[in-house]
Formats: C-alpha cells, sequence, structure tokens
C-alpha cells in the first residue's frame, strides 16, 4: 500500500442497529480514533428506530465522518444494503454497534484487499461477561484463506470491495445468518478469501445467564447449519468441503483440553481490550462445556435432523425489527442525520 494517503481507496464502514445505547457511542468513538484519514472513510450508521436514546447518542457524538440514517423497521440486513446504497466507498466494510475496534482496523482490511483479495476476515474477541468469554477459541498463527475455528467472515469485522459485493448480488433479507451466507455465496463464486488473526475486534455482548448463553450458542448453530444445508444440501465448511467431527476434537472438548488452551490464551489477548477476567478456571471450563459447547451441539444436531430445510428456516434472534411501541414493522422509511441537517425520505 502506498504511503500516500491520496492513493487509498475510499471507505464506508456499515452499522445496522437498534436500542443499542450501551454501546453505539463506545462503537463510534472507537472508529473515531482510526488511524486513516477522515477523507477517505464514511461511517453509516442505520439505526431501526430505536427508543432507548441510541439516536440522540450518536448526534450528540459530531463526528465529521458519521451519516445516520433512521430507517424505522428495518431489519439488520435491510439496514446494511440500505447503508451500501447510500454510501460513497470503494471497499465496504461490517461491524456492528457493540463492536470495538483497534486503530489500525481499516488499514490492515485494506492492505488485504489491495493484494487482490475479495474478503477479508479476522479475530473476534468475545467479551461482555464471564459467559460470552466461553465463546473465544485459540487463535491460529498466521493468516488461513479458508475457514478456521477461531476466525470468520462475519459482519463484525469483514470488508469487501463493492464493486465484487454487486457482482455476487448483494445481501439477502435473512432473519439471521445473511453475513454466512454472503460469505458462503461469495466463495461458491470464486470469491478469494483472506482472515488474518491479526485483525481482532471486541464484541461487547453479554449473555447474562447460563440459560441465555446455551439458548443463543443452540441459535446461533441451528441458524449456521440451516444456511450452510440450505445452499450446499449437506453440512460443510466454508470451504465447500464435508464437515466430520473427528473423535480427537470431541475428547479435547468433553475433557477440557482445549477449554484449558483457550483460557490460558485469553490472559494475553485481553491486556489490549482493558478487559478483566474475572472468572476461575474451574467455572470457565463448566461454562464452556455445558453450555457454550452443549448448546452448539444441541443446535447442530437439531439442525442436521430437518428434513428438508431452506432460506426461510433461518430463526430470528435479534430485535431488528421494531416500532416504537415494540411491535413487529412492515415498512421501513428512513430519516438522514447529517452535518445538522435533517431530511425526511419516503421508501
Amino acid at each position: 500500500m502506498s504511503s500516500d494517503d491520496s492513493d487509498l481507496p475510499f471507505v464506508s464502514v456499515v452499522i445496522s442497529h437498534v436500542n443499542s445505547a450501551r454501546t453505539i457511542a463506545t462503537c463510534l468513538e472507537h472508529l473515531g480514533r482510526l488511524d486513516y484519514p477522515n477523507t477517505k472513510c464514511e461511517i453509516v450508521v442505520v439505526d431501526a428506530g430505536s427508543v432507548d436514546g441510541s439516536i440522540a447518542l450518536v448526534e450528540k457524538l459530531g463526528l465529521s465522518n458519521v451519516r445516520q440514517i433512521v430507517a424505522a423497521g428495518c431489519a439488520e440486513a435491510e439496514g446494511q444494503s440500505l447503508a451500501i446504497q447510500k454510501s460513497r466507498g470503494d471497499v465496504i466494510m461490517f461491524t456492528n454497534s457493540d463492536i470495538y475496534v483497534p486503530q489500525d482496523w481499516v488499514r490492515k482490511h485494506v492492505e488485504w484487499l489491495e493484494k487482490g483479495h475479495d474478503l477479508v476476515g479476522g479475530a473476534v474477541f468475545w467479551g461482555g461477561d464471564k459467559y460470552t468469554l466461553t465463546w473465544n477459541l485459540p487463535l491460529p498463527k498466521s493468516p488461513y484463506f479458508r475457514v478456521e475455528p477461531g476466525l470468520g467472515l462475519g459482519f463484525s469485522n469483514c470488508s469487501v470491495r463493492k464493486s465484487f459485493l454487486n457482482k455476487v448480488g448483494g445481501l439477502k433479507n435473512l432473519s439471521s445468518q445473511h453475513d454466512a451466507e454472503f460469505v458462503l455465496r461469495s466463495i461458491a463464486m470464486g470469491g478469494r478469501l483472506i482472515l488474518d488473526p491479526k485483525i481482532e475486534v471486541y464484541h461487547d455482548h453479554p449473555f447474562k445467564s447460563f440459560y441465555g448463553n446455551f439458548k443463543r450458542s443452540f441459535g446461533y448453530a441451528i441458524n449456521h447449519v440451516t444456511v450452510v444445508r440450505a445452499m450446499f444440501g449437506k453440512i460443510v465448511v466454508g470451504s465447500g468441503m464435508p464437515l466430520y467431527v473427528s473423535a480427537g476434537m470431541v475428547l479435547r472438548e468433553a475433557s477440557g483440553l482445549d477449554s484449558i488452551r483457550t483460557y490460558r490464551e485469553l490472559w494475553s489477548r485481553v491486556r489490549k481490550w482493558e478487559f478483566k477476567i474475572a472468572t476461575g478456571p474451574a467455572e470457565f471450563i463448566f461454562i464452556r462445556i455445558f453450555s457454550t459447547k452443549l448448546g452448539q451441539l444441541a443446535g447442530v444436531m437439531a439442525g442436521s435432523l430437518s428434513r428438508r430445510v431452506t432460506l426461510l428456516d433461518v430463526k430470528e434472534l435479534h430485535t431488528s425489527r421494531l416500532t416504537s411501541n415494540g411491535s413487529p414493522a412492515h415498512t421501513c422509511g428512513d430519516v438522514t442525520h447529517s452535518g445538522g441537517t435533517k431530511t425526511v425520505v419516503n421508501s
């Protein structure tokens, strides 16, 4: 990548959310500290009609390169598609309202895109509470060119050139896992991916209870299996190859060996995020095996046993489609806030 900033591509960071008052300001503050020039970067925030003060918080920050679009009733995927439509960037970067990024986040993504890759992803440090902490996996030591445990192309930490995104047909409006569907479709159409463990973001998403963690683990797993089966007709990994669970993998999880390795690694990863690990190894292992992993296993089994599945069978895991009274919405109007002005756009 050239040392001359004029050669850098224009980047649009896309966030689609609702009712994120707890995290949205911190998310944008981190994005405001990027070492990428403001003149080459915009942040497009689509709010689905928050009623918790999120809209006012974004306005109050007053960041010069942030545009907020209030699109009442939009689902997450709809909001992201709207942000892409309104964006000016040659590169689209996806993240979430509860994700905190490092200063070099955009630069590292752009470096890989400039080398010819179509999709760039990285690692997520799952934080928030002791339950979410157990979602972490040991990280590979070097970049991978296929989907690997611990790395991913989810829309918390993903970049793609807009030209490639349009080439493969954009985003599908699924209830959940539209990012996984997009990535698998992109790979099937010949997209070149790179997953760099050094591109790590922090996910501030507490699951709050043992059962709540189990439910979310189950939900993510059954949805992911549903998407994969709907696309390939069988359970495969991101490369399109069949997925086999080895006896060794099961033994390492059941014995706690993988949990111990993960717990040890967390201490080195946690330092840069100013997150304190208040959970001892015994509690961490117990939660990871009997809540997180058991929930994932149950979800995989449930998704595998369904006779026939389509993308319409993906379950809703987020409450992104809300109106002011909390009921489901069926229209998507938007209000754009930019530079102190407010423009109503009917759609």
